[in-house]
């Protein structure tokens, strides 16, 4: 508090009926210049409590306008998702906007500020509607067939802890491994440390993230590489009496583009056509098989973009049908320029089957292998007829 000489303290006069409101700086034992009025002095506590409350404002204020944007921004992910590049960029962590409301719901409780909490009511009921499906138990598993245990593992190229890799994956106890960005270091140890295990083995390394490899208890009837410029291998095998075909999928991903601002790197645009080609071409290999079939791999898609629609009106999604949660796969313990992001953000790694094949139990790994994908472990029933 400033405190003027002869003890003149800061005071406002309110006028009695419709005399204005004034403020100044007046002695303790000045007469106030307007008639009927009377003096409020603020003491030094009342400036305190004045900066509460002016601070207090200015939260409630920007928890209101953060509340109407992501509900505007969730309108557009429903209704617009590919008005703009921010939008769709925005639209794969759509979960993370709705994680401010393990604040903001105590915090409209407390205040019990009306318009406050009419849009946090609201925003928190959108995001209900939006996730809340995913943290609900799964029914009841599907039954019948022959068990087979399937993984997919982008173990990235670059990697070089290979013996940590193949642990990994021999602790899994899968009957069938799809393998993406394979290195010839890891190829190498697999051939070498896995071969009884596995003594089927598919595998086509490279130096770059374009390996792949497929690894199997069963013998393989047919190897050949995807058709129709799609990046990926299809394996026929014997399963239960039926020929089951597999295919181990890497598509490109999307294109960001940015720049550093003060050494911080911008985003400046999202760029998904490539991707979305691709899911299209693949949609066309899916669509023309008949018999049973397992799709897996790195789709570099997450689960809120329309070209994962495309795939799930086709095929089982193993983890949504039989976990709950968001089951993110990427990136982990990914480095982006300076920044290093210890936990992974979006799912875009799947196991998919249709035409009698059936999950009934999927998982989501992550163990710090020097990947930057965790890995997705899937049960499945083949040959099940109690759906398709």
């Amino acid at each position: 508090m400033v405190v003027g000489a002869g003890g003149a303290r800061y005071c406002t006069h309110e006028g009695s009926g419709s005399a204005a409101t004034e403020s100044g700086w007046y002695r303790e034992d000045e007469t106030s210049p307007l008639a009927g009025v009377r003096f409020f002095c603020w003491e030094k506590t009342n400036i305190v409590q004045a900066l509460l409350r002016t601070t207090r404002r200015l939260i409630l204020g920007v928890a209101l306008i953060y509340c109407i944007a992501v509900i505007a921004l969730a309108a557009l992910w429903a209704f617009s998702p590919s008005l703009a590049w921010w939008v769709e960029l925005s639209n794969m962590l759509a979960p993370f906007f709705f994680v401010p409301l393990v604040v903001l719901i105590p915090l409209a409780a407390w205040v019990r500020w009306r318009p406050l909490l009419g849009v946090v009511a609201a925003l928190t009921i959108v995001g209900a509607a939006m996730f809340g499906a995913r943290l609900l138990p799964r029914a009841a598993a599907a039954t019948g067939g022959t068990s087979l245990r399937v993984m997919t593992f982008n173990h990235l190229f670059a990697n070089t802890r290979v013996e940590q890799i193949v642990d990994e994956i021999r602790a899994q106890n899968a009957d069938v491994i799809a393998l993406q960005e394979l290195s010839n270091p890891v190829a190498q140890a697999l051939a070498q440390s896995l071969h009884d295990t596995y003594p089927y083995q598919y595998l086509r390394p490279f130096d770059n993230p374009q390996g792949l490899g497929i690894i199997s208890r069963f013998p393989f009837s047919t190897t050949a590489e995807t058709q129709n410029n799609v990046r990926g291998q299809q394996v026929t095998l014997a399963i239960g009496g039926q020929s089951l075909t597999i295919m181990n999928i890497h598509l490109g991903a999307p294109v960001i583009y940015g720049r550093k601002i003060a050494g911080i790197p911008i985003v400046t645009g999202y760029d998904a056509s490539s991707p979305t080609r691709q899911v299209g071409r693949l949609s066309q290999l899916i669509d023309a098989i008949d018999g049973p079939l397992v799709v897996m791999g790195d789709f570099n898609t997450s689960d809120r973009e329309p070209r994962y629609q495309q795939l799930a009106t086709r095929l089982h999604d193993a983890f949504r049908e039989t976990n709950w949660g968001f089951g993110f796969t990427f990136p982990d313990h990914k480095r982006f320029g300076p920044i290093t992001i210890p936990f992974p953000v979006m799912r875009i790694d799947y196991v998919w089957s249709k035409n009698g094949v059936l999950p009934t139990a999927a998982r989501v790994e992550c163990h710090n292998t020097g990947a930057d994908h965790c890995f997705v472990v899937a049960e499945l029933q083949v040959g099940n007829t109690t759906g398709q």
